[in-house]
């Protein structure tokens, strides 16, 4: 009660005269919060404030890369400056637009950028002194030039029945004839992901991280065939294959890809022999030469069927 109520003639009015302004001063204080919130939440939209204030944009940090050491751009986009201006050509001839302040160059290091160092959209985009939305957009458009069918269908594609034996399995006494039907090698591979909390329980593999189980063929001379993504990382390579050889994996007749054991036997596979020392580093530690005809036959599937896991190597 303020003093007011206490020396007044009439406390009982002097009391709601009090209360009365107790309560304008706190919606006063009320108003002012709000209208103090409001200001803050409205000032970026009226007082701009530069947010790529960098002297280095993207496209002076790509000519420093082409200007600079071989090493160096190999490092930051995976690969060497003569490799980089062919892909660039290639993006050009397969219909990726030009745009008015993005060059290819840049468009093309975007994506490379981002797929081999695996940063988030707004890392790159302080990065290249670009905005999020650009660099998404950028990111989709070379993305999509290179799953077109010009592109996709030229560098990535199945074998024929009329397809000669390869010169890798040919050549070799350890595995002509013997493998003389083989047409590449298939296996699964884990990459890792960041899915939804409600996909995390199928997306855990059995080691307890969150991957995607990716299916991929592979010729002999490493090239990639065929690549089927985006499959749980629980699932297994044998249901991956099936999944996949319903849909668009057709195997020649006559032909067959080498498997390891964890996919089941059938005319489009050759597998190995189950419960049989299989892996190359195996013989290697044993120092041993094979027993039996299933321990040879493992020992020369390996080593032919070895190109899928090399090849596996050099993506990751």
């Amino acid at each position: 009660m303020c003093d007011e109520c206490v020396t007044g003639l009439n406390p009982m009015a002097r009391t709601k005269d009090c209360q009365s302004v107790l309560h304008n001063r706190a919606a006063g204080i009320v108003i002012n919060i709000v209208v103090a919130v409001a200001q803050m939440y409205a000032e970026p939209l009226y007082l701009k404030i530069p947010y790529h204030t960098s002297i280095l944009t993207g496209e002076m940090w790509v000519q420093e890369l082409l200007a600079g050491h071989t090493n160096q751009i190999k490092t930051e986009l995976g690969m060497r400056r003569i490799i980089f201006l062919h892909f660039i050509q290639t993006l050009k001839l397969s219909g990726l637009k030009p745009e008015r302040f993005v060059s290819y160059e840049e468009q093309a290091a975007i994506f490379l950028y981002a797929c081999v160092t695996g940063l988030l959209t707004c890392y790159l985009g302080e990065h290249f002194q670009q905005s999020n939305d650009t660099i998404s957009h950028y990111f989709c458009a070379v993305l999509r030039t290179l799953s077109s069918s010009q592109l996709y269908g030229k560098y990535v594609c199945l074998p024929l029945a009329t397809s000669p034996t390869p010169a890798e399995i040919q050549s070799n006494p350890k595995f002509f004839p013997f493998f003389e039907g083989a047409i590449g090698a298939v296996d699964g591979t884990h990459i890792a992901c960041c899915p939804s909390a409600p996909e995390h329980e199928f997306s855990c593999n059995r080691k307890g991280w969150f991957f995607q189980n990716c299916l991929a063929c592979c010729s002999f001379d490493l090239r990639f065939q065929y690549i089927l993504s985006g499959w749980d990382g629980s699932a297994a390579d044998a249901a991956i294959f099936n999944d996949a050889h319903q849909s668009d994996l057709q195997v020649p007749t006559g032909r067959y890809y080498l498997a390891d054991a964890g996919f089941a036997a059938c005319a489009s596979l050759l597998i190995s022999y189950r419960g049989v020392r299989y892996h190359l580093f195996e013989w290697g530690r044993a120092r041993v030469r094979p027993a039996n005809r299933k321990e040879l036959y493992n020992l020369w599937h390996s080593s032919a069927y070895n190109a899928v896991e090399r090849i596996f190597g050099i993506l990751k």
